[in-house]
């Protein structure tokens, strides 16, 4: 008992100090700081990058600099070189390549090459504009090949993927990068390891990690791990990786990945890829495409690499049955505690003996623990006065303990098999390239090293295996030139051997003559294994990469060495069995027990994996035996084997065993904001890539756009969000107006760069001010005038305003406006005055962002790319108008006559009873939508949050087609929620944007559920959590929802039916989707009680379905879709709902990728007059402590 006690002590203690260990490094990861100059990409990491032709003109700088210099450069000498001439770096200096870079870029020669960079490309001057050229200066005067077309595994025409490096140390590229260098570029030794440091810090800060072990081989999991490590850690802070420790960063790493898992997710896509091709399962891509099916398969290959690679401990680790405790537990479970089990008393039944023929050893008396261990139907007999009176217990017991052992030994003995086969298939994986395809493609012969013992007869000999070594002769090509290859799990190696076995001759052992070693054939027991080890020849003499670890070859080879082991020697079987008295008698048998050891593959590193047994404490590099990073894995009780290669059976094993960095590849994100038209840019991971985007969503957002762009405005000049046009792309940014010209701002460093672009405000901006341009003042009219919070500024004796306007083109003119102006949180509007007649002039303007102004009925603004041409329909918020109404009344646009009212309940509700319009009433109207048309569509996800803004809901209508459990695939849980009409659901919500084929401004967008059993959890800026309310049906929401319930409401879409809310009490809403037709039955003919305290708000079929004429009259049917959303500064919901003519239906979706020649499996219909022609915001009305009625 006390041996087990200090053992769990001794856990508890070695894990506590693990886990300080870890958080120290932890937290020195946390103070490790970039350089001064980040990355060293200067203003090539821009958010705006520097155009190809831009580029250029900085190589044309850099070449009319260096003309000017004193000293023209001599061979050897490149622009590092010739900074360095000045005030030559020190050799302490050089040691720290960071402090080298800072020194050359802050020298005079670094300055001016910087400043003559930004002079000719006419760049906005900030305090470290002239850092960023010069560092752009020397990236591109090294890699001048990157100018035209980037690769992201490539530098300087140094390819980072080479086959070469294939299952090699990762540390070794840097030295070959630097030997490059030297030869392609002529840069002198000194230089050269500057040069090589400057292009990995912006390309590949995985190469500069320090003290990265040998062991971290490309192409090999820990590789795997750390590049996705570094990436993201890069992401978030550039030069980061390059000043940390190989422990800080697998470390720092998860919770690098926690702050941006949008990030990790696609530095986990772009190193699967890279994975991918160095294990022959993906042949590299010039232009990186690929498609989710493939990823998706990719995936499941890494994780169930990667369940065999924690398995393999596991099954290593197996502890063969012992039959003495196999037969103790039985004992005390038939028995009791205490009963004499170790007393020699029981002897054999000399009658049953003499009848059944079964010899016995006289005078040997056994215990009854032999007599439970022992094979056979033995009879015994004792004279113990005790145990006679259970002699017959004893002779009838079947405790089945030979049983119980051969079943729990043929287990580990399979167990042992499998994870030696495992590791011999994971071995030959990750060997480089060359003896991979040997041991794939030549002829394999196998060889034992034996020792060959004379006998004394000196004629006859006794050979034996030597070693657990099993050697390969590998015969390659027409040549057949010979390589050997020696597998020692002992050694977790596999070693080149120079000498040939087959021409091997023993030798002697000097000291025992009649001992000899040598190598002899060995060949498998299976002879068909034969036919699949000949050498296999290629007509082009090309041979593609090899999946090692999953071939047929790889597992014949592993088979082999399994065999090689003897494990089904019978030897082992009776050692692990243990002897018995009878046993001693039978045979005296040799100690197998250290054999045993030795026959495992890893066994003393295995059990220092379970006892976490370590030496550092802080990281120990597990690499030789599972290729991960681990911290001690001190634990109570030892790590049940994984059997499932399931993503959350993984992440379990792996935060059991406390392995660091270990990545289970979950959600992949292929299409994420890096992702353009489904390709991985080629650039890949940088901050402002992402981070900046992230940033620039910020700016984007309706809550605090304004006010940001506004805190621009006053300290750089006029701002407003839209895009700059980079060659062939358009990137989104905020641009601030100098001049006539548009400079960039970054969101993160809050600084202008880069030189003027050609900007176009988002939406379509402004009005056109040269329609408008009778009506504008000079801007020297607001010289030193400052607009207010809400962009309108007042002259000094305060009796006139202007405002500013910045039109779809980028040009700015100042406007005097009335001052009845009206200022809220939701709308700022101004008329304009003719500065000739001094009276008023056109329809109110709307402020539809900073500087922006449109006509109140267009309601433009910020909008998504492709939308930006579609009209606004009418925007109706009723927030004011629908609190002062007494009694509700709606005029039949049917021309029928017909008045319906409804009025307030004296507890300010309203009666609960809705407009009833049935089908015959409507059945001469027409869809008039215009020509239909039916065509395939690309689908896209799109910002859930910006599709149901004001902006994008007044233009692009939205479908709930995609909620329908035959349009997509949904797991059975959802389907059973969605078939559910009485308490509705509550799901995560997605937008997708739908593009139908040929038709501009067709595009709409559909709500789709979340399948949180089929995709995962959703990124959390791009779904919202809704409750689902049924067709014909409800559902019950809180009156205030709290944090973390839902805050929004959906439905299917309407085409005559209505939405009603119902206060039921104090903190409960009804919420109906009433069929049309049927508005007695689903709610003006339900009970009192259904209906609480009455009806807070709704949306009927007079409020969206018809299209109604100059004289008043319905001339067409329409369509709605309406959603509910709950403010949270406001405490209130609201009901939001759209009418849309020639609204598009989806006739058949399909969330399969097409492919090249292939269309989409995907219909749509649309009409040519498909418009949304009006939004309505309408309060939903809720009262505290009152009645119904």
């Amino acid at each position: 008992m006390s041996e087990s006690n200090d053992s769990v002590s001794n856990v508890v203690s070695a894990s506590d100090s693990e886990t300080s260990n870890i958080e120290s490094v932890r937290l020195e990861a946390e103070k490790v700081l970039p350089s001064a100059l980040g990355d060293f990409a200067g203003a090539l990491s821009w958010q705006i990058p520097l155009s190809v032709d831009q580029k250029k003109q900085v190589l044309e700088a850099v070449r009319v600099y260096i003309e000017g210099l004193d000293d023209l450069p001599r061979p050897g000498q490149g622009l590092l070189e010739l900074l360095n001439i000045e005030q030559p770096l020190s050799p302490e200096t050089l040691r720290d390549p960071a402090k080298a870079v800072e020194t050359l870029i802050a020298g005079a020669r670094g300055q001016a090459l910087g400043l003559a960079v930004q002079t000719r490309l006419k760049g906005y001057a900030s305090d470290v504009s002239v850092n960023d050229y010069a560092l752009a200066a020397v990236q591109l005067h090294l890699d001048p090949q990157s100018i035209e077309i980037h690769k992201r595994n490539s530098v300087a025409g140094f390819d980072l993927d080479s086959k070469q490096h294939w299952g090699k140390p990762v540390t070794a590229v840097f030295d070959k990068l630097r030997e490059h260098l030297i030869k392609e570029l002529s840069s002198n030794p000194e230089m050269s390891g500057l040069g090589a440091y400057i292009l990995l810090a912006k390309n590949a800060p995985v190469f500069l990690i320090k003290n990265t072990p040998a062991g971290v081989k490309y192409g090999g999991p820990a590789w795997f791990n750390l590049a996705v490590a570094a990436a993201t850690i890069e992401a978030q802070s550039p030069g980061k990786v390059a000043n940390m420790t190989f422990a800080q960063v697998m470390v720092y790493a998860e919770s690098a990945a926690l702050r941006d898992p949008a990030v990790a997710q696609y530095a986990q896509t772009i190193t699967l890829a890279d994975w991918s091709v160095v294990h022959g399962l993906m042949n590299r891509k010039e232009v990186e495409s690929y498609t989710e099916a493939q990823l998706r398969e990719l995936k499941e290959t890494f994780n169930s690499e990667l369940a065999d690679r924690l398995n393999t401990p596991m099954l290593l680790s197996s502890e063969f049955p012992n039959r003495e405790k196999i037969a103790r537990v039985a004992l005390e479970k038939k028995f009791g505690k205490g009963f004499p089990i170790e007393e020699r008393v029981l002897d054999s039944d000399a009658n049953w003996a003499a009848a059944s023929g079964t010899p016995v050893a006289k005078g040997k008396l056994h215990t009854l623990l032999d007599a439970a261990m022992m094979r056979g139907g033995f009879k015994w007999d004792t004279r113990d006065p005790f145990l006679v009176q259970h002699l017959h217990t004893i002779n009838t017991m079947d405790l089945r303990v030979p049983e119980t052992f051969d079943h729990e030994f043929e287990t580990t003995l399979n167990n042992l098999k499998k994870g030696t086969q495992m590791s011999v298939r994971r071995l030959i994986s990750e060997l480089p390239l060359e003896d991979r395809e040997n041991l794939e493609y030549g002829k394999i012969d196998f060889y034992q090293d034996k020792t060959i013992k004379l006998a004394t007869d000196f004629w006859n000999r006794k050979i034996t295996n030597s070693n657990q070594t099993l050697t390969l002769r590998v015969e390659r090509g027409i040549d057949k030139k010979v390589s050997v290859y020696c597998i020692d799990l002992g050694a977790a190696s596999i070693t080149r051997r120079a000498s040939d076995p087959a021409i091997s001759e023993d030798r002697v052992d000097v000291h025992i003559p009649s001992v000899s070693y040598g190598v002899r054939l060995f060949q498998p027991a299976n002879n068909k294994h034969a036919e699949h080890l000949k050498q296999i020849f290629s007509s082009s003499g090309i041979f593609p990469v090899p999946s090692n670890y999953s071939s047929n070859r790889s597992h014949i080879i592993a088979d082999a060495y399994v065999e090689h082991l003897d494990f089904d020697n019978e030897d082992i079987r009776k050692a692990a069995e243990g002897q018995t008295t009878w046993d001693k008698e039978l045979a005296v048998l040799n100690s197998r027990v250290q054999f045993l050891l030795n026959l495992i593959p890893f066994k003393s590193a295995v059990s220092n994996f379970i006892d976490g047994k370590y030496a550092d404490g802080a990281i120990d590099l597990f690499l030789d035996v599972l290729g991960f990073v681990t911290a001690g894995v001190s634990v109570a009780a030892k790590l049940t084997k994984v059997a499932a290669t399931t993503t959350s059976a993984l992440r379990q094993a792996l935060k059991a065993a406390k392995i660091i960095g270990v990545l289970v590849i979950g959600e992949l994100n292929p299409l994420s904001v890096l992702v353009a038209g489904g390709k991985l840019l080629g650039a890949g991971i940088k901050y402002v890539g992402v981070k900046g985007l992230q940033q620039f969503d910020k700016f984007r957002d309706a809550v605090f756009g304004y006010d940001l762009l506004i805190g621009v405005s006053k300290q750089h000049g006029p701002a407003a969000l839209g895009t700059f046009k980079v060659g062939e792309q358009s990137i989104e940014s905020v641009g601030v107006l100098k001049g006539s010209s548009w400079h960039p701002y970054n969101t993160r460093t809050q600084r202008l760069y880069g030189a003027p672009g050609n900007f176009r405000p988002s939406g379509s901006g402004g009005f056109g001010n040269a329609e408008m341009g009778r009506f504008t003042v000079k801007s020297s009219v607001i010289a030193g005038l400052e607009a207010n919070a809400r962009g309108i500024f007042r002259s000094t004796d305060g009796q006139s305003f202007y405002i500013r306007n910045i039109d779809g083109t980028g040009q700015e003119a100042f406007y005097q406006i009335k001052n009845d102006f009206s200022l809220s949180a939701d709308l700022t509007d101004v008329i304009l005055v003719d500065r000739v007649t001094n009276r008023a002039h056109g329809s109110r303007l709307w402020q539809v962002a900073p500087d922006q102004w449109q006509p109140v009925s267009l309601r433009g603004g910020d909008l998504s790319a492709g939308a930006t041409e579609i009209p606004a329909g009418a925007i109706v918020d009723e927030s004011a108008s629908f609190a002062a109404r007494l009694v509700h009344t709606s005029r039949n646009a049917l021309g029928l006559d017909l008045v319906f009212t409804r009025g307030r309940l004296p507890n300010g509700l309203w009666e609960p009873v809705i407009e009833t319009i049935n089908n015959r009433q409507t059945a001469h109207l027409p869809f008039d939508w215009g020509q239909k048309s039916t065509t395939h569509y690309s689908i896209q996800r799109t910002s859930i949050h910006q599709a149901l803004s004001a902006t994008e809901f007044s233009r692009l209508s939205v479908v709930g087609s995609l909620t329908k459990t035959n349009a997509s695939e949904y797991s059975a849980s959802i389907k059973a929620q969605l078939a559910r009409t009485d308490g509705g659901a509550n799901f995560f919500f997605v937008m997708e944007r739908i593009q139908p084929a040929n038709s501009v401004g067709k595009e709409f967008n559909a709500l789709k559920i979340h399948d949180l059993e089929i995709n995962k959890l959703p990124v959390g800026a791009n779904a919202v959590s809704g409750y689902w309310m049924p067709q014909g049906g409800y559902v019950d929401i809180p009156v205030h929802p709290e944090w973390g319930q839902p805050d929004y409401l959906f439905t299917p879409d309407f085409t005559g039916c209505s939405l009603v809310v119902d206060q039921l009490d104090t903190n409960l809403l009804r919420v109906r989707h009433v069929e049309g037709a049927k508005e007695f039955a689903q709610y003006n003919g339900l009970p009192a009680g259904e209906h609480g305290w009455g009806l807070s708000t709704s949306m009927e079929f007079q409020d969206y379905g018809f299209r109604v004429d100059a004289n008043g009259s319905a001339d067409s049917l329409l369509t709605g879709f309406a959603f509910m959303k709950y403010d949270r500064q406001t405490s209130a919901w609201k009901l939001h709902f759209q009418s849309v003519q020639g609204g598009p239906r989806i006739g058949k979706h399909s969330s399969a990728v097409p492919g090249w020649r292939t269309p989409p499996e995907t219909v749509v219909e649309v009409y040519s007059d498909y418009k949304v022609m009006k939004v309505v915001n309408r309060p939903v009305m809720t009262i505290v402590g009152a009645t119904a009625g």
